[in-house]
């Protein structure tokens, strides 16, 4: 495949630079002037979450052309080392994947050297306890997900609060914050963190954490892409593995003002057992119209604890429920992660559409009325029956202070995201307008938003006047990346241009 980008003076030769990484790693690396071009595709695009993916070669609005220079599947840490050194040296750029739902494709960057991390140390087989870090602490490599550390974890009767999506690498969702498991009421995924290890810029191998290299530590805890170094193992704080009960309600779009201002009242004194959820959806997609489900998951120690915690819920419904056989409403009924996994597994439409999200944090100073009088379009409008809205109870963890040590700092009682989702190109921009009005119409009065939680996001459409951090938070993350990063190795934020720091 040729170089569309040609090669210029004084910049080595793509021979020498084969020649380099071949010497320099002990796993092959495919190069884009080497590999066919379908090859090459295919192995860039692998794990890639969203079919609507950049092109290598032509650009479209929000979407410029992406070819990245190399792909790589490290298995060790000096593989990692090995291939920072060839790619300094020859003034490229590092992208990582750890496998997440990237609906910006992330890990897809110019002229970069992709790090697949997939099989590193084993994958899963990185997964083991590790006790000199303190009891109930588990290690692992980023590809690993949720669900396959959960599944480790189940053995010894402990569980860790991650993602609800059993098919996420923890890497991306971690650095993000991780919005994990009852994190209205235990917290973020990434306050779990007791320590990383990274390979930085310039390719030393350090652990990080509260007392050592503190300040790539608090990075770790909310940078997202912005992350200035390449994590290779995550050390994290597990809790003790508790049956789950769970409330399900199904009811009609048009009692959707009735049912937010109902569930946004009882959230912040529910028992802090519970994870609240409200979602809108084509249940089943064959509806005319959406179809708001409530559900109350319960982490409680017994059913007589879930039964106290779900009763004065389903006693306070503020209208009739609607059901049908294949979709039954549930109250206080058992289930588990790998049952809430599989659920989670079978309502996801993607992969094989096309995808994106946008999200914000609502104003707590909202009334329960203004709060569903923002969110109703969202709900009610969606724009094609793949398409999902949601709204996450987070408060009391909203109003907590958080750790000092960490760059997440942005939240609010009240999460709200679309997913628009949807099978053929040519509804690119029908989808793309409608996430562009529903966030245009909640940012007019300047008051309704606080603030954007990374996980969700999409630089190249909005980028939330980067309020992904305090302000605080933001500044000092600048400077960690300025300090660990100054060249801009590790790519970034996917915003301006790819050759700097941000892109």
């Amino acid at each position: 495949m040729s170089d569309p980008h040609g090669t210029h003076a004084g910049r080595p030769s793509f021979d020498s630079i084969t020649a380099s990484l071949a010497q320099a790693t002990a796993v092959p690396i495919l190069l884009r002037t080497t590999n066919p071009q379908l090859e090459f595709h295919d192995a860039i695009f692998s794990r890639v979450f969203n079919l609507r993916r950049p092109s290598f070669t032509s650009s479209s609005p929000n979407y410029p052309a992406r070819l990245p220079f190399g792909y790589c599947q490290p298995l060790t840490v000096s593989d990692i080392v090995a291939c920072i050194a060839v790619v300094n040296a020859e003034k490229k750029r590092i992208s990582v994947r750890s496998g997440g739902h990237s609906w910006a494709c992330w890990s897809v960057r110019h002229d970069a050297i992709l790090l697949d991390m997939v099989d590193f140390e084993g994958g899963v087989g990185s997964i083991r306890w590790e006790p000199e870090f303190g009891d109930g602490v588990v290690g692992c490599s980023t590809a690993v997900t949720s669900a396959q550390l959960n599944e480790f974890l189940e053995k010894g009767q402990r569980m860790f609060p991650g993602g609800h999506c059993p098919d996420v690498g923890l890497g991306g969702f971690l650095l993000q914050g991780g919005m994990g498991w009852n994190c209205k009421n235990w917290g973020w995924a990434c306050e779990y963190m007791v320590g990383v290890d990274v390979v930085t810029a310039d390719g030393e191998v350090l652990h990080c954490n509260e007392t050592q290299n503190e300040d790539l530590f608090f990075a770790a805890r909310g940078a997202g892409p912005g992350f200035p170094a390449i994590v290779t193992r995550f050390y994290l704080r597990t809790v003790p593995l508790l049956p789950m009960w769970q409330s399900l309600y199904f009811f009609d779009i048009v009692n959707f003002n009735e049912i937010q201002e109902w569930i946004v009242k009882l959230s912040p004194t529910a028992s802090p057992t519970l994870e609240i959820v409200l979602v809108s959806a084509f249940i089943p997609q064959s509806s005319p119209a959406p179809t708001l489900t409530a559900v109350f998951t319960s982490f409680a120690t017994s059913h007589s604890d879930a039964l106290a915690a779900l009763k004065p819920i389903h006693d306070s419904l503020p209208c009739a429920p609607s059901s049908s056989p294949d979709h039954p409403n549930r109250f206080c009924q058992a289930t588990s992660l790998p049952a809430e996994y599989a659920a989670q597994l079978a309502g996801n439409a993607a992969p094989g559409f096309r995808t994106r999200s946008d999200n914000a944090y609502l104003s707590n100073d909202l009334s329960p009325s203004q709060i569903a009088s923002a969110l109703k379009p969202a709900f009610s409008t969606l724009p094609t029956k793949q398409s999902t809205a949601l709204w996450f109870a987070m408060n009391p963890t909203s109003r907590r202070e958080l750790p000092g040590n960490m760059a997440l700092g942005m939240h609010s009682d009240h999460y709200f995201s679309v997913y628009a989702v949807w099978k053929d190109q040519q509804d690119d921009e029908k989808c793309d307008e409608w996430v562009r009005e529903v966030f245009d119409t909640l940012e007019e009065d300047g008051k309704t938003l606080v603030g954007s939680y990374l996980g969700d996001a999409d630089f190249q459409f909005r980028q939330a006047g980067w309020r992904f951090w305090g302000g605080k938070e933001r500044s000092k993350l600048e400077e960690v990346r300025k300090k660990w990063d100054p060249r801009g190795l590790v790519c970034g934020f996917l915003v301006g241009d790819e050759a700097a720091r941000e892109g």
